[in-house]
């Protein structure tokens, strides 16, 4: 069989997972940060759920699905509200991570990721000044606990703390991303159909779908450290990250405005932004918005929590129907979440 001129082109640009986070991070070493501005009304689009996850009608689709594509192409960033997850839960998770963040160093430590005689990589804690997640050649000053699920791995095979040092605390994150995991299938059809998909494109990917959820404590920093990172800058790897966030410190780059905005808090709204996956997925039409997050805010903490949310790891992602043609061919090579830069950041 003689291969089409697109297939040759595709198979020329092969992708190298390591080659793509090598590229990531020296793309990041060039974003000057120096400058964040206060955002402008209008800065951050809020799309207002509760219409479709209410009624399920076409027409409250097509809205939503509006707006979100005005945000996907040109900022790849966005709030969302009505989204029907409890305030109850929401509230009762940041308490249990903010409980599990003041647990003794040595009690965390035992869940230290990537230990080797935990089976599950990419899972666990790491303290303050840990280089991972992003990757990058100054430490981040946060400290993290994250847990992840796929079709393989269960709740089961994570890392939790002894019930006894902290009761409740693994059935309550357990709750929450169950929640999380459910807010993100309810908006595959927005996404679907702001691609000018049927409302159901995305379905099969996300069948055993993948996801990770990391638990973020950002402690107060001194005067010398007001020059670093929180988190270093970078794009997320993920199809869309969906964040909850206790106050603010998130910075995005609008690339309308040319600038980096602080990103405020919207009471009872989950930020969403749509990662490198899905800006390959959609052949560049879609946004892999550039971040940081920061708390040099004195004495005070600041946690959130920001959830990833992926295709099953195995389910190939070619590029959708609607972001290709003739006069656009498709950039990316049909790839999946295992195949991706995720195996090199170590996910």
């Amino acid at each position: 069989m003689n291969m089409s001129a697109a297939d040759a082109r595709l198979a020329e640009n092969a992708f190298n997972p390591f080659d793509k986070e090598e590229q990531l991070r020296s793309e990041a070493a060039t974003w000057d940060t120096s400058r964040p501005e206060e955002a402008r009304d209008g800065d951050i689009p809020v799309i207002d759920l509760s219409a479709f996850f209410t009624t399920g009608s076409t027409d409250a689709l097509n809205a939503a699905a509006r707006q979100l594509r005005a945000a996907a192409e040109s900022i790849g960033f966005f709030s969302i509200t009505g989204h029907q997850v409890s305030p109850r839960v929401i509230d009762d998770t940041f308490s249990m991570v903010r409980r599990f963040h003041a647990l003794p160093k040595t009690v965390k430590e035992a869940l230290r990721m990537d230990r080797p005689e935990w089976p599950i990589g990419g899972a666990g804690y790491l303290p303050v000044g840990n280089r991972k997640l992003p990757a990058r050649p100054t430490a981040n000053l946060n400290e993290i606990f994250i847990i992840k699920r796929d079709h393989e791995i269960e709740f089961a095979d994570n890392q939790w703390p002894d019930p006894d040092a902290l009761p409740g605390f693994r059935e309550q994150v357990e709750t929450y991303a169950e929640a999380l995991e459910a807010l993100g299938k309810r908006l595959l059809p927005v996404f679907a159909s702001a691609l000018d998909m049927p409302a159901h494109f995305f379905d099969e990917g996300f069948e055993a779908s993948q996801y990770r959820l990391r638990m973020t404590h950002y402690p107060p920093v001194s005067s010398e450290d007001t020059q670093g990172f929180g988190i270093s800058p970078h794009v997320d790897t993920s199809f869309c990250t969906i964040l909850a966030q206790d106050q603010p410190g998130l910075t995005i780059f609008d690339e309308r405005r040319g600038e980096w905005i602080k990103v405020p808090v919207l009471e009872n709204a989950f930020i969403v932004n749509t990662g490198e996956l899905l800006r390959q997925w959609t052949n560049d039409r879609f946004i892999s918005v550039k971040h940081f997050a920061n708390n040099n805010t004195g004495s005070t903490s600041r946690y959130s929590i920001p959830f990833f949310f992926n295709a099953n790891t195995r389910y190939r992602m070619e590029c959708v129907p609607s972001c290709h043609g003739p006069d656009n061919p498709a950039k990316y090579p049909a790839i999946s979440y295992a195949e991706s830069q995720a195996i090199a950041q170590g996910e």
